[in-house]
């Protein structure tokens, strides 16, 4: 199990640095087509490029969101209970979101690899394969999903679950 979780915290940094990269980029796509409306013209693929990036980013952050707790969240319930009950109602939110994320996860496998079998192509000017935008789109839900049911059992098994400073630990540690 410690093998599992140690590998996923490794690929959940993983797609946050891809994230990461992935705002850069949006940002040098975006002051691209300032200057270039500066300069009176328009990029066509900045657009296009921009949107399928802004959807990556938010992919491929909402697993390391989930295991470094910074997501959004509810707590007016969870702070009346006591810890007991507290740790059992996460659990079952964690069961309740895997379910609804793999459903969402099954539903984008069958666009990507429709995408993917019949060549589809963006309707715009770079007449981009819309399945490479969509794999990685798929890649962070799928890492959403890993992010979930490692919460899940480290929160049923009393292991740290949240990993704001651990982060920092392990990669001191690694050094």
């Amino acid at each position: 199990m410690n093998s599992f979780l140690t590998l996923n915290d490794r690929l959940s940094r993983f797609a946050e640095t891809c994230a990461v990269a992935l705002i850069f980029g949006y940002c040098i796509l975006m002051l691209t087509e300032v200057v270039a409306r500066s300069q009176a013209s328009s990029l066509s693929f900045t657009w296009e490029f921009s949107q399928y990036a802004m959807a990556s980013i938010f992919a491929l952050a909402s697993g390391p969101a989930i295991r470094t707790g910074v997501h959004v969240r509810i707590s007016l319930l969870s702070e009346i209970l006591p810890a007991g009950a507290r740790k059992w109602l996460d659990v079952l939110a964690n069961l309740v979101a895997l379910a609804i994320v793999a459903l969402i996860v099954s539903a984008l496998w069958t666009k990507v690899s429709t995408s993917f079998e019949r060549n589809i192509l963006a309707t715009s000017v770079t007449k981009s394969p819309l399945w490479i935008p969509q794999a990685v789109v798929l890649w962070g839900l799928v890492q959403l999903w890993l992010d979930m049911l490692a919460r899940l059992i480290r929160r049923a098994t009393d292991r740290p679950y949240e990993w704001r400073q651990l982060d920092a630990d392990l990669a001191d540690a690694d050094v």
